[in-house]
């Protein structure tokens, strides 16, 4: 490692971005997030895809949070977040896969944008990290309501199925302790605490019906202390 802290581009609120903090930070490995202004996005110009996490570890440039999930396991092996064996490894990264297309998609983004209340705190928290200017700060919850009238739509549409969500979460868990009924943390234990500990941290609502869920409480509790908070890349009182 050459001392120079990793740098995350980064939007704060993103399940992705929060995925790849909580694995540096299980990792201890230094980073620096640069927030990116979510339309202009002048500081990815060098990336063709405009997607955030993208990691620049000293000049080596990754993006999509799995590939750098990878990347950081295998240039940085302590401690692993892969198992070793084929076949767990497999099942490891089909729960990621799971986390990353339909979790974060239907129960996290559902959550934060399709309940009024949360998405009033996301977007404060977008003013809060994101660099606007002055007047953008002032007319991003007005211009955030008519922009993104389709998505609040499909949000609250998909809020019916967080039951069955859940579910699907906890026949993932298996017998635990971690994900897969895997004995150490992997990959998708991080995503999966990365993403919700930020509703956790913000207390947002729906976080109650979490929480009563025993196997993933005694999971969120078991994570807690082995990576950081959602308040990872929020400003600091």
């Amino acid at each position: 490692m050459s001392g120079q802290p990793i740098t995350l581009y980064a939007m704060a609120v993103s399940p992705y971005v929060n995925k790849v903090a909580a694995i540096l930070d299980y990792k201890k490995l230094p980073y620096r997030p640069v927030f990116i202004h979510p339309q202009k996005k002048a500081e990815i110009q060098f990336s063709k895809k405009k997607l955030v996490p993208i990691i620049d570890d000293n000049g080596t440039i990754v993006e999509d949070s799995t590939d750098i999930a990878l990347y950081l396991d295998e240039h940085y092996p302590t401690p692993p977040i892969l198992p070793i064996d084929p076949t767990q490894r497999s099942v490891v990264l089909a729960i990621e896969d799971w986390l990353d297309e339909v979790f974060f998609v239907e129960y996290y983004a559902a959550h934060n944008l399709g309940i009024a209340a949360n998405r009033k705190r996301v977007l404060q928290l977008m003013v809060q990290t994101s660099p606007f200017n002055a007047l953008e700060r002032l007319a991003l919850p007005v211009v955030a309501g008519i922009v993104l009238r389709k998505n609040i739509q499909r949000a609250h549409d998909h809020l019916h199925k967080a039951p069955q969500l859940l579910d699907q979460f906890e026949e993932r868990l298996g017998a635990g302790p971690f994900f897969g009924a895997q004995s150490q943390v992997s990959v998708a234990d991080l995503a999966a605490y990365g993403a919700l500990s930020l509703h956790l941290a913000g207390e947002l609502e729906g976080v109650d019906a979490l929480r009563k869920r025993s196997a993933i409480d005694v999971w969120i509790e078991r994570l807690r202390p082995l990576t950081s908070d959602g308040r990872r890349l929020l400003p600091r009182a």
